[in-house]
């Protein structure tokens, strides 16, 4: 079993390392080694390096405790705007491929909240989205008997207002629909479910690169902190438990390059990604919680590594879904695919 990774995969981790100061703006920084462009499709200004190329840019984020949610947001609304087309957002892709321009879905990460008017205008506040403002939504919209329409939203300060909002401390935001007007956009089904479980499977890297940061800085703590005078790693009870989340995680890493390698081929099971979503948000959960643990009162300090990864993995473990309903949602399609 090889676990090491692809040398074009390691090639983009390190560039996305060295890319990023903590002190700067994250999305010019990445923008200036070709994040996003390096996962996009070719017609979308991209290189078509594919998910498994976002995958290791994200896994690296992760890692380095750098979300940047808007990010994969953006990528995603992108993906779902492939096949109806970007005429006419040609200044919002040019700032996208900057590092300054944004985009983001409104009503698909869950219940839609938005409704569509008699005279197609918008009505209702967003769910819960990242705090950066945007150049372009794709809004999910609610129609009279239940249906639902695609509307794509260029922002303006009379009909489209922010409310602030926070989760676990990071900063967030609502958006305020008062009258607003989109334009249809037809979103195919199959290529919302492959921009879906794209988005699951860039998720779940971003997730495993904080459980893995997690677990070194746990596991480097243990092997300085003194207790009896042995190394707290030295005895079952903590190196055991952490020995079993780094063999998981070695699980987990293969499940994840399977499935962006598969989804790139076009052969992606309509379970993969719920599934590796759900096991990287439960493995991330409990990589945080170890690492908290085992660093004591140190590592409840707000400025720490293990409560950094702590409110990180507990907000983006459940940002597309909680483990539990995705676990759900794979096994029903497991189940559909045996009856087929």
């Amino acid at each position: 079993m090889d676990l090491h990774q692809d040398p074009i995969q390691s090639r983009i981790a390190d560039a996305v390392a060295l890319a990023l100061t903590h002190t700067g703006e994250a999305r010019r920084e990445l923008a200036a080694v070709g994040v996003p462009a390096i996962g996009l499709p070719v017609p979308l200004g991209g290189m078509g390096l594919g998910l498994s190329a976002d995958i290791a840019v994200n896994r690296e984020l992760g890692r380095a405790l750098e979300t940047v949610p808007e990010l994969r947001e953006t990528v995603l609304c992108l993906e779902l705007l492939a096949d109806a087309g970007t005429d006419g957002l040609g200044d919002v892709l040019s700032r996208i491929h900057e590092g300054t321009g944004t985009a983001v879905t409104v009503g698909l990460h869950g219940p839609t909240t938005v409704r569509l008017d008699g005279d197609g205008l918008l009505w209702g506040t967003s769910e819960t989205l990242p705090a950066a403002d945007w150049d372009v939504a794709l809004v999910r919209a609610a129609t009279g008997g239940g249906g639902h329409r695609w509307l794509l939203v260029r922002p303006d300060g009379a009909t489209v207002h922010r409310e602030e909002a926070a989760l676990l401390g990071a900063p967030a935001a609502r958006w305020r629909f008062e009258a607003a007007a989109g334009q249809p956009v037809p979103v195919v089904e199959a290529q919302l479910r492959r921009a879906v479980a794209a988005a699951r499977t860039r998720q779940a890297a971003l997730l495993l690169g904080i459980a893995s940061r997690a677990l070194d800085t746990a596991r480097a703590h243990v092997g300085r902190r003194l207790q009896f005078g042995r190394p707290l790693l030295e005895f079952q009870t903590v190196s055991h438990r952490i020995t079993t989340l780094l063999g998981d995680a070695d699980g987990w890493e293969l499940l994840l390059n399977e499935t962006a390698w598969a989804h790139d081929r076009g052969a992606g099971a309509p379970a993969a990604a719920p599934q590796i979503l759900a096991a990287a948000a439960e493995h991330a959960l409990k990589a945080a919680r170890l690492s908290l643990q085992l660093h004591g009162v140190r590592g409840m300090l707000a400025h720490s590594v293990p409560a950094t990864a702590y409110r990180l993995a507990t907000v983006e473990a459940v940002r597309l879904g909680p483990p539990a309903g995705l676990w759900l949602e794979a096994g029903r399609a497991r189940l559909a695919g045996a009856g087929a």
